[in-house]
């Protein structure tokens, strides 16, 4: 199925601690961000235990606009020491490596360690050596900083991968629409009937941050098409010089209701904005890759959608562009019956699998992930 599963501990050994609450730790950008919001979200709809998220400073507001009456620390503490983090009942993560250290320092048989994170592992003949090196790290990863493994898919798994922690393919986490399309464009300042091409090129915050992102801007400024064009916001604000016809759009607290009110998307390649495309129908022209991740991120679009044209190429003449994103416009119906055979009920999934999880050791773990596999639509054995 996905290997032998090693608790690593006596059957007699304690749980360390009495905390009743769940530590749930998110990254840097809104990728990670969103899913810890819809997870939580959900959480929150089917048990009154407390989760504390442990973030970066940067995101601290943001996530106090969506998470009310949550508490928030600074993802800092979670990188001194293990003390704080395993007095709890559970521990979660979107995506940080570094919890091996937390791992290694547990003691007994509890909290259990869950992951979430996102990609296709399945290597075929399609990938380079980029991408297959990124694909064995993200198996590496999972197995030495979780007990259990959330792995988001677009659809059922080619491969099962062969893994020392328990493996759950789960289906992507998609955040609840309470905006309308028009109230969007009201908060934008466009009228009701006007349509938008959405362009967005994620957090902008750390190393990161996408290395072609002023290249591609610029290229959108130029660009003479007969749609309004609206640039996303970012946590860390977006400094460039646009000409006036193009609308800066505020951090939107949800950007899938922003994605949701666009005909089309262009985006650096990100698994969140992936994610957000599909559960809203809407086309995606995904940019070049800068990283091994995003270029695996693009592999999977062009997969789902059964063609190249999602993705634009390097050095892609102006007069090009606008007739790409032209096509990918009147193809709506193509993406959005590609896009709808995804399911979308991660969140739920997660949120199930948190409370199934939260108070039991490592011990009670094996023939509770026997449970949690009920959860999912995708078959493991």
């Amino acid at each position: 199925m996905c290997g032998t599963y090693d608790n690593g501990i006596s059957q007699t050994a304690g749980k360390e601690g009495g905390a009743e609450l769940i530590h749930y730790i998110v990254g840097k950008n809104l990728g990670h961000l969103n899913p810890c919001v819809a997870n939580i979200s959900k959480f929150r709809n089917i048990s009154s235990e407390e989760v504390k998220i442990f973030a970066y400073s940067h995101t601290h507001e943001w996530l106090k606009s969506n998470l009310t009456d949550t508490e928030i620390h600074d993802a800092v503490h979670f990188r001194k020491g293990a003390d704080q983090l395993l007095n709890a009942d559970l521990l979660i993560h979107d995506w940080r490596d570094e919890v091996k250290e937390t791992k290694n320092q547990r003691k007994g048989q509890g909290p259990i360690i869950g992951g979430i994170y996102h990609s296709d592992l399945s290597v075929s003949d399609d990938d380079t050596d980029w991408t297959t090196k990124f694909k064995q790290q993200i198996r590496a990863v999972s197995q030495r900083s979780t007990d259990i493994f959330f792995h988001i898919n677009l659809t059922q798994p080619k491969e099962i991968p062969e893994l020392t922690t328990l493996y759950m393919p789960i289906p992507i986490i998609a955040r609840d629409i309470n905006m309308q399309q028009a109230q969007v464009k009201s908060r934008l300042g466009i009228p009701a009937d006007e349509p938008f091409i959405l362009v967005q090129m994620g957090g902008g915050i750390g190393k990161f941050r996408y290395r072609y992102m002023d290249e591609w801007y610029e290229k959108i400024n130029q660009l003479e098409i007969q749609y309004r064009i609206v640039v996303a916001g970012q946590l860390g604000g977006v400094n460039f010089p646009f000409n006036p016809k193009i609308v800066q759009a505020p951090l939107f607290e949800n950007g899938r209701e922003l994605v949701n009110a666009a005909d089309l998307v262009i985006s650096k390649p990100g698994m969140g904005i992936l994610m957000d495309c599909i559960s809203t129908g809407t086309p995606l022209l995904s940019l070049p890759a800068d990283t091994k991740e995003r270029e695996v991120k693009n592999m999977m679009l062009k997969e789902l959608a059964g063609e190249e044209s999602c993705v634009a190429e390097h050095d892609m003449p102006l007069l090009e562009l606008a007739a790409r994103i032209k096509q990918m416009i009147s193809q709506k119906d193509h993406y959005n019956q590609a896009f709808s055979k995804v399911p979308q009920n991660g969140a739920e999934i997660v949120a199930q699998s948190m409370k199934m999880l939260s108070g039991k050791t490592l011990v009670d773990l094996p023939d509770i992930y026997e449970q949690i596999l009920k959860l999912t639509p995708f078959r493991v054995k």
